[in-house]
């Protein structure tokens, strides 16, 4: 169950639609929502307190970092106006902006983020963040949010992407904070052995029926198209609202180095990702 989501919000676009998605979640589940500017650039973070910095200098970079700060909290503040005040909270936090946010992820129930942007387009490299190594440092559940999404995504048909692994386990388990009785659900398979080989005996679209879920299977054989092209697809087709999967099988390092599945959609969704390693 819903009770505490957090938004790391920066006032970048990418921030902008995360933490009105953030809204959204907080008007259907009646959450508490707290805001997460992590702002430290961190290599001024490491100067300040330093014996060789003057006061005065250490002051300055505290007043120059603070300004925009004023900014961003009243953006956060206008986007939140239907949130009541006992059920929104703002964090101003420096730091290392990967890890601050990774830190304040492992106490939440839901940490939601918009999607992967080029920050240094923005002169602001270092508030740069990456949804997908959140998902994988933090432990916890990670919705991404893209600029666009659908109005009702959460009443709209969920996809879940099924490869048998753990991380898929994960983030069908996690799925369940969004599913209501009567949700239609697609597990969807791409390229790997039918679900029915995979596990005999097992009646799988029993299992979910048995939560009251309205289920659909589809088994997408592989083709030129790499897997996140065709998962984002397939969601189009079937005006899914939402996609399920987990994060990084394969080593983050491997991914940043040759592509990967998590990489490419975290750039490149249409529709909100609930992402869990």
């Amino acid at each position: 169950m819903l009770k505490n989501i957090l938004v790391a919000y920066n006032g970048l676009p990418g921030s902008d639609a995360a933490l009105k998605g953030a809204v959204q979640v907080q008007q259907r589940f009646d959450t508490d929502l707290t805001g997460l500017f992590a702002h430290g650039n961190p290599f001024l973070s490491r100067q300040l307190h330093k014996a060789w910095m003057p006061q005065k200098m250490q002051d300055a970079i505290v007043e120059a970092a603070d300004s925009p700060s004023d900014d961003i909290r009243e953006k956060f503040d206008e986007i939140c106006q239907v949130v009541p005040a006992e059920k929104k909270t703002w964090i101003n936090s420096g730091g290392s902006v990967q890890t601050t946010v990774t830190r304040y992820s492992r106490l939440f129930d839901l940490t939601i983020l918009g999607m992967h942007e080029k920050s240094f387009a923005h002169n602001l490299s270092h508030l740069e963040l990456f949804p997908d190594r959140i998902a994988l440092e933090s432990g916890r559940p990670v919705l991404v949010f893209p600029s666009n999404p659908p109005v009702d995504c959460f009443d709209k048909t969920i996809v879940i992407a099924w490869d048998g692994k753990r991380a898929a386990a994960r983030a069908l388990a996690d799925a369940k904070l969004f599913l209501k009785a009567g949700h239609n659900v697609d597990l969807v398979s791409i390229g790997r052995m039918p679900l029915a080989e995979a596990t005999p005996g097992v009646d799988i679209g029993k299992l979910f029926k048995n939560h009251g879920w309205n289920v659909t299977i589809s088994e997408i054989p592989l083709s030129k198209k790499t897997i996140s092209q065709t998962l984002v697809e397939h969601c189009r087709n079937v005006d899914a609202g939402l996609l399920v999967m987990g994060a990084y099988e394969h080593s983050p390092l491997r991914e940043g180095l040759f592509g990967g599945v998590t990489q490419d959609i975290s750039l490149g969704a249409e529709i909100p990702v609930l992402m869990s390693h």
